[in-house]
């Protein structure tokens, strides 16, 4: 039995390494321990050397306790009569109370530590790496994930929260399976209370948009596997082990490499946290015999936990990730997860159409957010049956003046290129775009221009019945007399009422005489007859998406001319444009 006892005030160490270095050496040493938790005790005013020595110790005081079964010691000795005692059962009782107390509040203080940005950030590092140890060590062989959860909420709601921790934490435990299904509970539950409005942050708390990007953060560090956990000593079925054998026939023809690379490394399945501890801390053979079941034919998920299951991994990953979805986050973060949602998301989901709402929703926002929104709404249209009537209406919303400067147009225009592509789309339709197209065209920089008059020659091209933009005739077969006035109703957002096919490519005419000597060029490829598929061949338009000012005057110095220019100017030019407008804008310091 270990005897408490009291302290005097003459016999008190002097330095926190002292007594760290005490409390660990003798059983009777535990009061030493409220020393350090003192120590943990001073926000904004710890030393770090001393905070340091203070986390090593307690950690390895609580920890080897708990690893021993005394907190579950306590549960068992009060569940008996306590007239039923013995008096060494009694002091027992009163030693393990004294513990389980103290236990509390060192967990507390030590989530103190990692929250406090006045810390070091090895300190704190440190502390989260204490954390982790009580994590596995309160239940022998059993995550905590209750204490696991308190912590994470902690740590996301922190206005301190850094990458140093988020480093940490992704590099040496995001990998572990029981680690990655319990965060994603923890952060289903910080998410929903964020969407629900419950979250009601303290002074010390951020506040919920930064919670939702520190949530995003942690989610997004996740690797992404969901097979189930076999565990040391499972069997291996005939087919796993013909694939790992030729895996190993193959390295060696390849000269040896990868026999103990690369290709071990990923047949090396990371065990779950709450088994690697030491033998030490945890009884790993006695938490093994409690998973074993007796043979049969549901012994391989017969009391087996929740996180060996590759199907639940899954569920939860979708549901934390939903959870997110439905709450409010930053723009940054809106925008990060639209770029990244049709590749980290979408494939893992349990049932993927359930991110439809949030596409929808975001391509109805416009703008840059409604581009960025194409890639998972194709993917759910094209692999997962989403059906979306009004799709064509939203991309030609989409398509404004803003979209020629966006960052993210290259991968716009890219999608809209696949998107127009079908010959089974209505004349009204393209119509609608060719003119859209070329209106943009009128004031869009010259790669802009490039863009706009490529997708006009290869819709011309793929629908014979809107060549009439560009040849209109008349039922005599002469050319059609010029309107007044364009029939085409720009403002107009339903490309199904803009009257497009009444309209002409007036727009292209202008273009010829454009400053920059690549845009007629281009624009004279429209001269072609685009009826004759045999002598016309559609535009790439990738490398179109992707030119820029750099690119097209990097091309243009480099082409090679026949014939160069010989006359010459009296006064050298020091402007492109010389005008009134200029001048008021740039004053005569631009303009000489």
């Amino acid at each position: 039995m270990v005897n408490v006892r009291k302290r005097n005030v003459s016999d008190a160490p002097t330095s926190a390494r002292a007594i760290a270095a005490r409390v660990n050496a003798s059983e009777t040493n535990a009061n030493d321990a409220l020393e350090l938790l003192k120590t943990l005790r001073l926000r904004g005013t710890r030393d770090s050397s001393d905070v340091f020595d203070a986390l090593v110790a307690l950690e390895r005081f609580f920890c080897e306790r708990a690893a021993r079964g005394e907190l579950a010691e306590r549960r068992r000795l009060e569940s008996v009569d306590e007239a039923a005692w013995t008096t060494e059962e009694a002091a027992r009782v009163k030693y393990l109370r004294w513990l389980a107390k103290h236990h509390d509040v060192f967990v507390r203080r030590v989530t103190d530590v990692i929250v406090d940005g006045a810390c070091e950030p090895r300190v704190r590092v440190l502390a989260l790496a204490v954390i982790m140890e009580v994590v596995r060590c309160e239940t022998p062989g059993k995550f905590s994930n209750e204490l696991y959860e308190k912590t994470m909420k902690r740590c996301a709601r922190a206005k301190s929260w850094s990458g140093e921790l988020l480093g940490s934490w992704a590099k040496r435990y995001a990998s572990r399976v029981d680690v990655r299904y319990y965060t994603y509970v923890a952060m289903k539950n910080i998410a929903g209370e964020l969407r629900d409005g419950s979250y009601e942050p303290s002074e010390e708390e951020a506040a919920a948009k930064d919670v939702a990007r520190n949530v995003y953060d942690i989610l997004n560090s996740m690797p992404r596997t969901f097979e189930d956990h076999r565990g040391e000593g499972a069997e291996e079925d005939e087919e796993e082990k013909r694939r790992k054998e030729f895996a190993r026939m193959l390295a060696k023809l390849r000269g040896g490499q990868g026999a103990t690379g690369d290709e071990d490394e990923e047949e090396k399945e990371v065990g779950p946290w709450c088994e690697d501890a030491d033998s030490s801390a945890v009884d790993l053979e006695a938490a093994k015999k409690r998973r074993r079941t007796s043979a049969g034919a549901d012994a391989e998920t017969t009391g087996r936990p929740k996180w060996t299951e590759g199907v639940r991994h899954r569920r939860a990953f979708s549901d934390a990730w939903l959870a997110l979805l439905r709450a409010e986050f930053p723009e940054d973060i809106y925008r990060k997860i639209l770029t990244r949602l049709h590749v980290d998301v979408m494939p893992h989901m349990v049932n993927p159409q359930l991110l439809s709402d949030f596409c929808v929703d975001s391509i109805d926002v416009g703008g840059l957010t409604g581009m960025l929104a194409l890639n998972g709404l194709f993917v759910l249209m094209t692999q997962h049956g989403l059906e979306y009537p009004t799709f064509y209406n939203r991309l030609y919303q989409l398509l404004d003046q803003s979209s020629l400067h966006a960052n993210h147009r290259r991968g716009f225009f890219s999608l809209m290129d696949v998107f127009l592509k079908s010959p089974a789309l209505p004349a009204y339709l393209v119509a609608s775009f060719v003119k859209r197209f070329a209106r943009l065209a009128l004031h869009a920089p010259p790669a802009g221009i490039m863009v706009c008059v490529g997708f006009i020659h290869n819709l011309l091209r793929r629908h014979k019945s809107c060549v009439v933009l560009v040849h209109r005739e008349t039922p005599e077969g002469e050319p059609a007399k010029l309107v007044e006035r364009d029939p085409f109703v720009a403002e107009e957002n339903d490309p199904a009422k803009t009257n497009a096919l009444a309209s002409s490519l007036w727009e292209i005419e202008t273009l010829r005489a454009h400053y920059f000597p690549q845009v007629p060029k281009m624009v004279s490829l429209l001269e072609r007859d685009l009826t004759d598929r045999v002598k016309t061949k559609e535009l790439e338009m990738g490398d179109l998406c992707a030119a820029n000012y750099g690119s097209l005057v990097k091309e243009e110095l480099d082409a090679r001319v026949k014939k160069v220019a010989l006359a010459t100017h009296a006064k050298a030019f020091t402007s492109l444009f010389d005008s009134p407008d200029v001048r008021a804008c740039f004053g005569d310091a631009f303009v000489a």
